[in-house]
């Protein structure tokens, strides 16, 4: 299987975790910022096989990129709820949520 990189498109008080994991971070308090992003990554994914993203962001998405997302497989998006969690707490749900939308498991390295 072809290894890809991972991008997270967060809120600047998560990004350190994520950072600490190895995970390529894209940073902003904006969520048409994000959207943004999630369209660049559409058209062109690069290297990225997985792109998390802050779900408090996602919920202020358009609804065609957020129809879009869902129904993308490259990259794969998956929207985590980061508010009052722990790291580890964080990267278990990413590794389930990677598990359901792409039907094997994944590790992250921490």
């Amino acid at each position: 299987m072809k290894e890809g990189k991972v991008l997270v498109i967060v809120r600047p008080q998560f990004a350190p975790g994520f950072l600490l994991v190895g995970a390529d971070v894209y940073e902003t308090e904006d969520p048409q910022r994000a959207e943004r992003k999630v369209r660049e990554l559409l058209q062109d994914p690069g290297d990225y096989h997985l792109v998390v993203v802050d779900e408090y962001l996602a919920e202020r998405f358009s609804p065609p990129v957020l129809s879009r997302m869902f129904s993308s497989t490259e990259p794969v998006f998956i929207n985590v709820g980061l508010t009052g969690t722990s790291d580890d707490d964080i990267l278990r749900e990413i590794q389930r949520l990677a598990q359901e939308a792409l039907g094997y498991a994944i590790r992250i390295d921490a």
